[in-house]
């Protein structure tokens, strides 16, 4: 949840912290911190030291540190907090929301996660718990406890009442969702709608009975989000199987979501870690990078093998070497473009498994035109530079089929990790320049072989 809607009078001179030396981390003062956003003091605490961020989070009172916490990195939130004394931890941490604290305290150590749940208050704990119950990349996982909830034979006076009781301590208040006296969700009511209605109207006589945002916990966090973007909701509901309102799923939790969800496809794509950044621990980006550079090592040996097959050739008529990389290149690029297509269709709900030949064919087909156009471009080429005749023809027929072999092999992959239980992003890109590198080598010099030597 983002607690810094707390301070937003504050003026927020966003640059301040963005190129601050951490040689002068002395004359920071809580002044400057306050007048800046707790986003950017964030992002500028992820650039220090574990010691150093206690020691700037010192200069705030515990309000303000929390709002800074909560914008944080998980980890780099709880390294801060396991730095400080257990007093101060304790206190930051009571002023952060549940599912923020869920975070910060599934990043420690389970000693020092328990020593802190045994001193927050009894409330806190038990909804920091129940969050901790569930995995991460869920709808339980995002959600938070503290919500906005009123009986269903309340009046609207009575409701409104206690809506005022619920804006000093909750954020963006968009609906009241209605309940019985056992937590049993049955419906929800707009702010307008409350508004507008006579005082004595019961809630169940003006509250929406068909909710279409609505979840269970265990319901994939990128589902959530698909769903609130294809509905525009401010939030969700998250029920378990009695249909009891378990807690929310607000829309700055979703806006985190597909950030997250779209750096870490972007980052796998090329084989780093998905959640790896740029102030990681040296060892931890290596640990993460490491084996698939080893793959793709392999890869490329084998894509080596094959020259090798044709060395013969190749020092016959070395043009072939020239052009070689031509053909696997475009045929590379080729891929990527269906390759991004695939990927993202599968992020937003777009493809079902039951069209995959039918997609298959679709981007063959894009392949083999766009191998067409593109050959006789490149044919011409060697043709204008006093290549062979046969050669230009080689060229075009080289081009044509592995632009169609890009096409498939960019779509396949993704498709086939999706099958497999996989991130469809993961490592695809590598995977996909050993397809058009080897199949380009191979295609090219093979028809080089039998037609010109």
């Amino acid at each position: 949840m983002d607690v810094s809607t707390k301070h937003s009078h504050l003026p927020y001179p966003h640059d301040e912290l963005v190129d601050w030396p951490r040689d002068s981390l002395g004359e920071l003062d809580a002044e400057r911190l306050a007048a800046t956003s707790p986003v950017t003091v964030a992002r500028f605490l992820e650039r220090l030291e574990v010691d150093e961020r206690r020691d700037v989070l010192r200069l705030l009172p515990p309000a303000q540190a929390a709002a800074i916490l909560a914008e944080a990195d998980e980890e780099a939130a709880a390294e801060a907090l396991s730095a400080m004394r257990w007093q101060r931890a304790m206190r930051i941490l009571g002023e952060v929301e549940p599912d923020d604290a869920a975070d910060i305290l599934a990043e420690l150590e389970n000693a020092d996660r328990l020593r802190l749940l045994d001193r927050l208050e009894k409330a806190s704990r038990r909804s920091i718990e129940n969050l901790l119950a569930y995995e991460p990349e869920t709808a339980g996982g995002i959600m938070t406890t503290e919500v906005d909830t009123a009986l269903e034979n309340m009046s609207v006076e009575e409701a409104t009442k206690r809506i005022r009781e619920f804006a000093d301590k909750h954020e963006d208040l968009h609906y009241v969702y209605v309940v019985d006296e056992a937590r049993h969700l049955k419906g929800i009511v707009s702010l307008r709608k409350l508004i507008q209605a006579r005082p004595e109207t019961l809630l169940r006589d003006v509250m929406k009975r068909e909710i279409r945002g609505i979840c269970e916990p265990d319901t994939d966090r990128e589902e959530v989000a698909l769903k609130m973007a294809e509905f525009n909701l401010p939030d969700m509901a998250v029920v378990d199987k009695e249909g009891k309102l378990l807690g929310v799923i607000t829309h700055d939790d979703v806006i985190d979501v597909l950030r997250e969800e779209a750096t870490e496809d972007i980052q796998m794509l090329a084989g780093a870690g998905g959640t790896e950044g740029l102030h990681d621990r040296i060892f931890s980006s290596v640990r993460q990078r490491q084996p698939w550079l080893v793959v793709n090592l392999a890869t490329a040996f084998v894509a080596a093998v094959v020259v090798k097959m044709f060395e013969d050739q190749i020092g016959a008529l070395p043009l072939l070497a020239a052009i070689m990389p031509i053909i696997a290149g475009v045929g590379g690029n080729s891929g990527q473009q269906s390759l991004a297509i695939t990927i993202r269709s599968i992020a937003l709900g777009e493809y079902r498994s039951g069209e995959s030949l039918t997609v298959l064919l679709r981007q063959a087909a894009i392949g083999l035109v766009n191998g067409t156009l593109t050959g006789l471009v490149a044919a011409g080429m060697v043709f204008f530079f006093d290549g062979p005749p046969m050669l230009s023809l080689i060229v075009f027929l080289a081009m044509f089929l592995n632009l169609a072999l890009g096409c498939l092999a960019g779509t396949l992959i993704p498709i086939v990790l999706l099958r497999l239980n996989r991130d469809p992003a993961q490592m695809s890109s590598i995977f996909l320049t050993f397809f058009t590198d080897t199949g380009g080598f191979f295609v090219f010099l093979m028809l080089g072989s039998v037609f010109l030597l």
